[in-house]
C-alpha cells in the first residue's frame, strides 16, 4: 500500500525518462543524407566557404544538443576511459591558444570544431543503442556516401555544360558536392571498406540474400568507377590498402558466398570502369599517376619549422605568414633550398600543422589520442583488429596528405563515429550522477539555436557576396546585405577594398588609395598574398611614392621569389596620368 500512496508524489523515486534515441538518429540521418545535398554557388575554398559545410553544422549541432539534453534529463553522465583521455588531449590541444604568439581570432574556428567533435563523442556515449540501432549509424554514413556516388555518376556521364551547378564536365573531375576530388575520393574509399565490413556483420538465412546485403554488394560496382576517374592517389591508396586489410575479416566472419561475391563485385567494378573509360576515351593525367607532388616540399618544410621552434611553435593561427617568412629566410640564406609555396595556409599534414603552430604540446596530444584508439583496436575481438584499422585508413591517410577535416565537416563526424564504434566494442561504461544540470540543459538548447542562426546568416552572406562578385557592373547593394562578415572575413574585406582601389584609380582619388594602403598594410601581416603585395606596390606608385613602392617590392620578392610584379611597377602616378589625359584632350576654341 505504501507504494500506492506515495506514487506520483515527491516521495516517489524518480523514474528514468525514455531516451531520446530517435531524435538523435534523425539528426544524424539529416546530416549524412540531406545536408550534403545542398548546393549554392561559391568561389571554392574550405570550411564555411563551402555551403554544404554550413548546412552540415546545423544537424550536427542538433545531435550535440540532443546528447546534452539526454544528460540533463537522466541526470547521469555515461563515459569511458577513452572519454577522459580525449578530454585531456583536447585541453592540451587548446593550451597553445594561451601563448603570446597565438592569433586567437584566426584559430578560434579550428578549436571550436575540435571541442564540438568531443561533445559529439560524448553525445554518442549517452545512448545505450541496441546493436541494430548502433549499426544504423554506419548505414547512415553509407547512404550518404552512396548519394554522393550517384551525384558523381551524374557529373561524369550525364551532366551538360552550362548547368546549374557550375560544373565543367570537360575540365573537372566528378567531385560530388565536395568540390575537391581528393575529399570525394577518401569519402568513397571509406564507403567501399564500410560496405564489406557491414556485409560481414549481416548473416545469411537459409542462403537467401536480403535487400540490405544486395545493396552492400552493389556498392563496389557503383563506387570503384568513380573512384578511378577521380584520379586521386590518396583515394586509390586508401581503397586498396583498406580492402586488403578487410579481406581476412571477411573470410573469418562472413559466409563464403558473401565474401566471394563481394570480391567479385570489386572485380566487376574494375571491369565496368575499364569499359566506360574506353568508351569515353578517358585516361588518367600524367601528373595524377606520378609520385611527384608539392607535398614533398612543403611537408618537410613544415616539419623543419617544428624542429626550429619545438617548444612553443610559431603561434596558433599564424601558419601561412610564419611558413612564408621562415622559408623565405632559408631560401635567401641558401638558394638551393626551395622557396615557400604562396597562399599555403595548411602544410597538408595534420601532425606537422599542429606541431609547427603549437610546438610539442599539441603534437603529444595527437599522439596520445592516436595511441589510445590503437590500444582500443588491439583490445577488440581477435580477427577484427585489421578490419577496424581498414575503416579508419582512408580518412587517416588523407589527414597526412591533405586537410579533409577543414574541407568537409562530414569527414570529421565520420572519424568521431568510428572512434566511438571502436571504443564501444570493448568499453566499460561508467556512470556519474549529476545534481545540477541547468547549465547542461541551457547549453543543449542554445548550441543548436546559435549554431543554426550563425550558419543561416553565413549562407545568406555567401550568396550576397557571390552575387556582388559576379554582377557587372558591381552592385554595392549586395555587399551591404552581408549580415555575417565574420564568417567571410578575408573574402568580405577583399570585396570591400579591391573595388575601392580600382575606383580611386579611375576617379583620381588619392585619399581612397591612402585608405586602401592603411588596410592592406595591416592585412598583409596576417594574410600575406601575392596579389595583396602587388596592389600595395600599385598604390604607392599611383601616389608617386616610389621609395615605398620599391620597399614593398623588395619585401614581395623576398617572400615570393617567383612572383611577377612588373605590371604594378610600370604604373604611373595619378598626377602623371592626369597630365597625360589633359594633354590628350582636344583644345576647344
Amino acid at each position: 500500500m505504501t507504494v500506492l500512496h506515495i506514487q506520483g508524489t515527491r516521495l516517489a523515486q524518480p523514474g528514468i525518462s525514455k531516451p531520446l534515441v530517435k531524435p538523435f538518429l534523425a539528426a544524424l540521418c539529416a546530416l549524412f543524407v540531406h545536408a550534403l545535398l545542398y548546393f549554392q554557388h561559391n568561389p571554392g575554398g574550405s570550411g564555411l566557404e563551402l555551403p554544404f559545410n554550413a548546412t552540415s553544422w546545423m544537424p550536427f549541432s542538433f545531435a550535440i544538443g540532443v546528447g546534452l539534453l539526454e544528460i540533463s534529463r537522466q541526470r547521469i553522465w555515461r563515459y569511458t576511459r577513452l572519454t577522459i583521455v580525449l578530454f585531456i588531449c583536447c585541453i592540451l590541444l587548446s593550451i597553445p591558444m594561451l601563448y603570446d604568439n597565438a592569433n586567437i581570432a584566426a584559430v578560434s574556428d579550428r578549436i571550436v570544431g575540435l571541442w564540438a567533435g568531443f561533445l559529439f563523442f560524448v553525445a554518442l556515449q549517452q545512448f545505450a543503442f541496441t546493436p541494430s540501432r548502433r549499426q544504423l549509424i554506419l548505414w547512415f554514413i553509407l547512404l550518404g556516401i552512396l548519394t554522393q556516388t550517384l551525384f558523381g555518376w551524374y557529373q561524369y556521364l550525364w551532366i551538360e555544360p552550362n548547368n546549374a551547378f557550375g560544373f565543367d564536365p570537360t575540365q573537372s573531375r566528378p567531385h560530388g558536392i565536395f568540390q575537391q576530388p581528393n575529399v570525394m575520393a577518401s569519402f568513397l574509399a571509406t564507403g567501399l571498406v564500410l560496405s564489406g565490413y557491414l556485409l560481414a556483420r549481416m548473416p545469411m538465412y537459409r542462403g537467401k540474400w536480403s535487400f540490405q546485403q544486395l545493396l552492400l554488394l552493389i556498392t563496389p560496382v557503383l563506387i570503384i568507377p568513380i573512384l578511378i576517374v577521380l584520379s586521386s592517389r590518396t583515394g586509390w591508396l586508401g581503397a586498396i590498402i583498406g580492402v586488403a586489410l578487410l579481406i581476412p575479416y571477411l573470410k573469418q566472419f562472413a559466409a563464403k558466398a558473401q565474401w566471394r561475391m563481394w570480391l567479385l563485385m570489386i572485380v566487376l567494378g574494375l571491369t565496368t570502369s575499364y569499359a566506360i573509360n574506353q568508351s569515353t576515351d578517358w585516361s588518367a593525367q600524367e601528373d595524377r599517376v606520378s609520385l611527384k607532388s608539392p607535398r614533398s616540399i612543403h611537408i618537410p618544410q613544415s616539419f623543419k619549422m617544428f624542429t626550429t621552434e619545438p617548444l612553443t611553435g610559431y603561434g596558433y593561427g599564424t601558419f601561412e605568414v610564419s611558413y612564408l617568412t621562415q622559408t623565405a629566410r632559408w631560401h635567401h640564406a641558401d638558394p638551393s633550398q626551395p622557396a615557400g609555396l604562396p597562399a599555403l595556409d595548411h602544410p597538408h599534414n595534420e601532425l606537422t600543422f599542429w606541431a609547427a603552430e603549437g610546438g610539442i604540446v599539441p603534437l603529444i596530444a595527437l599522439l596520445i589520442a592516436a595511441a589510445a584508439v590503437i590500444f582500443k583496436i588491439k583490445k577488440a575481438r581477435d580477427g577484427t583488429q585489421l578490419a577496424l584499422v581498414a575503416l579508419f585508413f582512408p580518412i587517416t591517410l588523407h589527414t597526412q596528405l591533405e586537410y579533409p577535416f577543414y574541407h568537409s565537416l562530414v569527414h570529421w563526424v565520420i572519424f568521431i563515429i568510428l572512434i566511438y564504434w571502436v571504443d564501444n566494442l570493448t568499453a566499460k561504461y561508467h556512470k556519474k550522477g549529476l545534481n545540477y544540470v541547468l547549465g547542461i540543459k541551457v547549453s543543449a538548447l542554445l548550441i543548436p539555436l546559435l549554431v543554426s542562426s550563425y550558419m543561416i546568416t553565413t549562407l545568406y552572406s555567401g550568396r550576397m557576396l557571390t552575387k556582388f562578385e559576379s554582377t557587372l557592373p558591381l552592385n554595392i547593394d549586395y555587399l551591404m546585405k552581408v549580415n555575417n562578415p565574420w564568417a567571410w572575413k578575408h573574402r568580405y574585406e577583399w570585396a570591400l577594398h579591391q573595388p575601392q582601389l580600382e575606383l580611386a584609380q579611375t576617379l583620381n582619388k588619392p585619399e581612397l588609395i591612402e585608405e586602401y594602403i592603411r588596410w592592406a598594410t595591416v592585412k598583409a601581416k596576417t594574410w600575406p598574398r601575392e596579389q595583396l603585395y602587388g596592389n600595395l606596390i600599385l598604390s604607392y606608385r599611383l601616389l608617386g611614392d616610389n621609395a615605398h613602392a620599391e620597399q614593398i617590392y623588395q619585401e614581395a620578392k623576398f617572400l615570393f621569389p617567383e612572383g611577377d610584379f612588373s605590371d604594378a611597377l610600370a604604373v604611373q602616378s595619378l598626377s602623371e596620368l592626369s597630365s597625360v589625359t589633359s594633354a590628350a584632350k582636344p583644345v576647344v576654341e
